[in-house]
């Protein structure tokens, strides 16, 4: 013979049916609620958005610093090659002030006789010509 259930087991099972049936309501209202779905599809694609373009951001990061780096390498051996040159230019003409005879040169005053007689011949016509002018 099977013993009939107590009030408090019924009670209980009752009480437990409810809390499935409570759960299950809500979990098909949330299936119907399209809003509130969209809303989560667009906020997973926000999120799933910032994170690529952090890692857009941090991949861009690692290639400028490495690109920074190929530029100052480059550009410290080209500064390198520039100072050699100047150098090089500088020990030329010291040596070329030190071979010319500067003596020999203003001893020799004839082209600067000629080129100061012809100035001075210029200004003379130029001032004849505008006094004529009037």
């Amino acid at each position: 013979m099977s013993t009939a259930p107590n009030p408090d087991e019924l009670r209980s099972d009752i009480a437990a049916t409810r809390a499935e049936l409570g759960d299950t309501v809500e979990q098909l209202a949330a299936k119907t609620d399209v809003k509130a779905r969209a809303a989560s599809a667009a906020a997973e694609a926000v999120d799933s958005a910032k994170q690529k373009a952090r890692d857009a951001a941090a991949v861009v990061a690692d290639k400028a610093s490495g690109a920074a780096a190929v530029v100052a390498d480059k550009a410290s051996g080209a500064a390198g090659v520039v100072a050699d040159k100047a150098g090089s230019a500088a020990s030329s003409l010291r040596a070329t002030v030190r071979d010319t005879d500067f003596a020999a040169e203003a001893r020799r005053p004839l082209p600067w006789a000629v080129i100061a007689g012809a100035v001075a011949g210029i200004v003379v016509i130029v001032y004849a010509v505008r006094r004529r002018r009037g």
